[in-house]
């Protein structure tokens, strides 16, 4: 079933911060007509390219909430279904699609809940897109020291020739202070086991591993449960077949307990994001942000506050950097009067809002940015409660103008469709076929769908 959002999303789902009538524009996505109901679609997104990965681990792949990965490929201009994988060894309850990751043609996904070595053991699946275009069987992952209620596969991060797994309840440094394991990409496709990182803070509860992100040669792992919930992020590099550790970033002298720094993580190159969702700084739960930058003498750092400040948005649930732009969800931001969440974009150089997507049908505690990714150009939302059985939803034109003044249906072609549409509004205030934004339907906006007639 094709869903086409774009009239919509664009009237009521992206609201600009700043001036110009240029912004994000709308992606249309192709839902799968095979989701079972309440699969929790948007649970993860992931893009890498042409290419989008989306965890639902509720769905029913091979038995009830085994879970299921959605692939979507890029296709003129739209995000059409590609594929739905799972897996052959998976049980209900699973949820396989937990957390996702991709890069190139791999795609790695968690099954926290998995059973093979004990109740909730988990495991990770890897699977690679083929030369012709299909997927192959995955590659299962579990670490070589598996145990009972470890919870592996929580997290999953794909970095240069290896990924990264999150044990966030694993025991080796006290009950629940968590571990993040290493796998190589070998020559022939395989992935071996090659290093199990532990923070040298870690101890009883902390749970290392619930917040993970890779980028290159780096690894930063988020234990945002460590110091009674203040929070703690620490970052590795491998040098040569080693990893090492000498930076970390901690909230235990000036945080307060249970703001959950480092519940969401995103590197990317010399610069890293990390959430603090329950941060009531600016009101109760209402959630902060910092953005670390790599210096001369190590890593500088900035809090950044919530675009609207509201008690109970959690801003911060949820992060993703791309050069000079940064998303940042927040879950149960009001909407129309509804807790139903936001994500904002912000830029750098000083980290000004750039826009604000918000869902096109606002629903109760839809949860409406609890993942989000983005991509050079692209960006990517998930709502995992959307009923009925969570969504996803789309746009271009995060670092460049999209689309065309003269498109004023948002369909990607200026036509007759739009010229009636300026001569419906034509002498109004309304807005309706004002596509100067000069408040003014008239022939000002008659010359521009004229101007830029044909595809945009």
């Amino acid at each position: 079933m094709r869903v086409r959002l774009a009239a919509a999303i664009t009237a009521m789902g992206i609201v600009l911060k700043m001036a110009s009538a240029s912004g994000p524009c709308v992606v249309d996505i192709e839902m799968s007509d095979v989701l079972e109901s309440g699969a929790m679609l948007g649970a993860s997104v992931a893009m890498d390219g042409d290419l989008l990965a989306v965890g639902a681990p509720l769905d029913t792949g091979v038995a009830w909430a085994s879970g299921a990965v959605h692939v979507y490929r890029l296709e003129s201009a739209e995000w059409v279904h590609d594929a739905t994988l799972v897996v052959d060894d998976a049980d209900w309850g699973d949820m396989l699609g937990v957390d996702v990751d991709l890069q190139g043609d791999t795609i790695i996904a968690g099954a926290w809940f998995h059973d093979a070595f004990g109740s909730n053991s988990g495991a990770a699946y890897v699977f690679t897109r083929t030369s012709e275009g299909n997927w192959s069987d995955p590659i299962k992952l579990v670490p070589p020291d598996p145990g009972a209620e470890d919870v592996f596969g929580r997290t999953v991060a794909l970095g240069d020739g290896f990924c990264a797994v999150g044990a966030p309840l694993d025991d080796d440094q006290g009950s629940s202070s968590g571990s993040i394991h290493i796998f190589d990409q070998q020559p022939d496709g395989s992935w071996t086991h090659a290093a199990k990182l532990v923070s040298p803070q870690a101890s009883e509860g902390h749970q290392l591993g619930l917040g993970l992100a890779a980028d290159g040669d780096r690894i930063v792992g988020g234990s945002p449960w460590a110091f009674e919930g203040r929070g703690l992020i620490r970052l590795w590099e491998r040098l040569g077949s080693t990893w090492t550790t000498n930076w970390f970033m901690t909230m235990e002298s000036f945080g307060n307990p249970d703001d959950y720094f480092g519940f969401s993580v995103s590197l990317a190159g010399s610069r890293m994001a990390a959430g603090c969702y329950r941060d009531d700084t600016y009101g109760t739960d209402a959630g902060s942000v910092w953005v670390m930058e790599e210096v001369f003498d190590g890593w500088s750092f900035e809090r950044l506050s919530p675009i609207l400040p509201e008690a109970g948005a959690q801003f911060g649930v949820a992060v993703s950097l791309s050069n000079e732009h940064l998303l940042v969800g927040s879950r149960f931001a009001q909407v129309d009067g509804l807790d139903a969440g936001r994500v904002d974009v912000i830029s750098n150089p000083s980290w000004e809002p750039m826009a604000t997507l918000l869902p096109p049908v606002p629903a109760t505690e839809a949860e409406f940015g609890w993942a989000c990714d983005i991509q050079g150009d692209r960006a990517v939302v998930g709502a995992l409660y959307q009923p009925e059985d969570g969504a996803i939803y789309a746009w271009s034109g995060m670092t460049t103008p999209c689309g065309c003044s003269g498109d004023l249906n948002s369909d990607g072609v200026v036509d007759v469709n739009d010229l009636l549409t300026v001569l419906k509004g034509w002498g109004g205030t309304g807005g309706m076929g004002d596509a100067n934004d000069d408040g003014m339907t008239d022939v000002d906006d008659l010359l521009i769908v004229i101007a830029s007639w044909g595809p945009c």
